[in-house]
């Protein structure tokens, strides 16, 4: 009978204390009106047992503080998972310091004391529990609903629902949460419910050496910092909120230095957050300043209007863009956007030379009022576009440049198609944070050499096959190729020029080297006139996986909205000069209702992506211009689709700066 006894008892402990080992550490944030013996009611532990892992609690108990509630024995070095799985819980072993818990779990040692207060003033000590953000998961208690607020705010000219979440330290979603209604934007004047903290004085983010970025989920502050290249005391100096932690959704501001290419209103496929963030509702005056040359078309027959229709490629560009145009204006107005659109034909000959067109855009702008416009589109051509925003420059009237690469650049032009440079820094943007662990062979012939000479400072260790040279082009042996690729690691083979000969030559023998065990990628930064040409293989490029920079995309089923509604208006699929004309002129309409001016958006850091292209405005330093640094990489894939390559997201001080 004793030892049944004993077996009972023995099963019992037994039970017992696997029981209390499985248990979790729960964390509880302190809400409004609450006290230590009301959470301790509340969780069934003493007052005692919360002052023993929360020493910061006592005397200083304030609403968004979270408290350790026991739960379970602790092993020396060991750590839970909080019930809400939003902390880890580690109890400090013999010879543990701040700096070897930073590191163990990858946070900063600030980090460590903004959520154990205690340790501003005191050691760790052996055996203590301290709480640690769970860097998988989001630290703040994200089902909480705003706190309740008796405070109101009057909506000024400039502010946003961007600008309004990073001075109140709170997400978009719960900012609208707050506000039902606002989801279509803003109005000048709106009174709405905001916390009765705020962290700066207004929501206008004046300077245009500053954005917003929109912290991502499981983002922490550490790695943001690290990320950023910033201390937690220079990144809490633009955002005082952070003092009460990092959260999901959260909207900082941060130097566009160190932004870069990254934005915190990004908006895909069709302006989701642009068309959120709508504060100026005023009608838009847009010009449109197009070659439609109808004086050739004013003639006796309509067979003969559509003969000269048809041979005048200038003048169907310009039909196709127009038609475009028109479908944005359309859109726009569906978002409450209402605009009034002034088309002025350029006239353009090309018989008439330079002076003569500069003539006609002359004319067309000293006998019309453009001092009400907010923004001019086109001309189209290089000159006209040129002598267009120089006459308009005095009157600081924005002309975006719609198609041609190179302009030069004055304040007031903004040149919309990304230039080949640009698409040269992305493709190198590409190859640096994607190029690590391949085996890179770079092949350049001799106008191509600076390029080969950015591979080789990124990647000191890649290979160089050189190119020979005969009467017919560039060459290479098979032998020279064959002996630099790697049969155990991915093959990145770049190749830089514009010859026929030579793309031929290698697109050849590197797809007799494909094998199994052999992976290549075929890569350039500037996919020119030659890569057209009937002697390369679009079936080769696309066997070797070619990747290449590109202004714009090939829409797709997450475009069909637009084309399905194109094609019902017209009667035929867009063009891409019709698609152009409507993401730019879309593009513009959005950025002047979400901003004063098309300065103030560019200013703002807004990148925007639509049906085939997409935007994002940085200053040039020495014209104070605008040009779009937004470009695509694209592969071909099965079928010779065109598939976008997704970059990394990443800042990069000097990316896109102008030689």
């Amino acid at each position: 009978m004793k030892n049944i006894t004993i077996l009972f008892v023995f099963i019992f402990v037994v039970f017992s204390c696997s029981s209390i080992g499985q248990q979790k550490y729960a964390s509880h944030q302190v809400r409004d009106g609450e006290t230590v013996s009301s959470i301790a009611n509340k969780y069934n532990v003493t007052v005692y047992e919360i002052y023993r892992l929360n020493p910061e609690a006592k005397g200083n108990l304030y609403p968004g503080l979270v408290l350790i509630l026991p739960g379970g024995k602790s092993v020396p070095g060991g750590s839970e998972i909080s019930a809400d799985g939003k902390f880890i819980l580690h109890t400090v072993a013999k010879g543990e310091t701040l700096y070897s818990l930073s590191k163990k779990y990858d946070i900063s040692e600030s980090e460590i004391k903004r959520y154990n207060k205690h340790l501003y003033s005191a050691e760790l000590r052996n055996g203590e529990i301290v709480k640690l953000p769970n860097t998988e998961t989001v630290v703040i208690d994200e089902t909480a609903k705003p706190a309740i607020t008796n405070r109101k705010h009057i909506v000024k000219p400039k502010e946003t629902k961007y600008g309004l979440a990073s001075m109140y330290g709170i997400t978009i979603e719960e900012l609208e949460m707050m506000n039902p209604g606002i989801e279509d934007g803003l109005q000048i004047g709106d009174i709405i419910n905001v916390p009765d903290k705020s962290y700066a004085k207004d929501a206008v983010l004046e300077d245009s050496r500053f954005g917003f970025y929109e912290v991502k989920p499981k983002e922490n502050l550490f790695r943001l910092t690290q990320r950023w290249d910033m201390t937690e005391a220079e990144l809490m100096t633009l955002n005082p909120a952070l003092e009460d932690g990092l959260k999901s959704g959260m909207i900082l501001k941060l130097p566009k230095s160190k932004l870069g290419a990254e934005t915190a209103v990004t908006v895909n496929g069709g302006a989701i957050k642009l068309a959120d963030n709508l504060t100026n509702k005023s009608t838009k005056n847009i010009a449109l300043m197009l070659p439609f040359n109808l004086g050739r078309t004013e003639i006796d027959t309509a067979d003969v209007r559509k003969s000269v229709i048809k041979k005048d490629r200038v003048m169907n560009i310009a039909l196709d863009f127009y038609s475009g145009a028109l479908m944005a204006i359309d859109s726009a107005k569906a978002l409450g956007i209402s605009s009034n659109l002034y088309v002025y034909d350029t006239q353009y000959a090309r018989g008439d030379g330079k002076a003569g067109n500069d003539r006609k855009i002359e004319n067309l702008i000293n006998s019309n009022d453009f001092s009400k416009m907010n923004a001019v589109v086109g001309p189209l051509l290089t000159s006209n576009v040129e002598k267009a925003s120089q006459l308009l420059k005095g009157r600081s009237v924005p002309v975006v440049s719609p198609i041609v690469p190179n302009v030069a650049m004055s304040s007031n032009m903004f040149q919309s198609r990304p230039d080949d440079e640009i698409l040269k820094q992305e493709m190198l943007r590409y190859i640096k944070l994607q190029g690590k662990g391949k085996n890179i062979v770079v092949i350049a012939d001799s106008k191509n050499q600076s390029i080969k000479n950015k591979i080789l400072a990124m990647y000191p260790d890649a290979k160089v096959v050189f190119p020979k040279s005969s009467d017919n082009g560039s060459y290479l042996r098979a032998s020279d190729l064959t002996a630099k690729l790697s049969q155990t690691i991915d093959n990145w083979v770049i190749l830089e020029t514009n010859d026929i000969a030579l793309i031929s030559n290698v697109t050849t023998s590197l797809s007799t080297q494909i094998s199994e065990n052999r992976k290549i990628t075929l890569m350039t930064t500037n996919k020119g006139s030659a890569y057209e040409s009937d002697d390369v293989s679009n079936i080769t490029l696309m066997k070797l996986n070619f990747h290449f920079p590109s202004v714009d995309r090939a829409y797709g089923a997450g475009q069909k909205s637009f084309i399905d509604a194109y094609e019902r208006k017209y009667g035929y699929v867009p063009s891409s000069y019709a698609v152009r004309g409507y993401d730019i002129t879309f593009d513009t309409l959005l950025r002047l209702a979400a901003s004063e001016s098309l300065y103030d958006a560019a200013d703002a850091g807004y990148s925007t992506e639509y049906v085939e292209n997409k935007f994002n405005y940085i200053q040039d330093p020495v014209s104070a211009g605008y040009f779009n640094t937004a470009a695509y990489i694209l592969k071909y894939g099965q079928d010779l689709e065109e598939i976008v390559v997704e970059i990394p997201t990443k800042s990069s001080s000097s990316l896109f700066l102008k030689d």
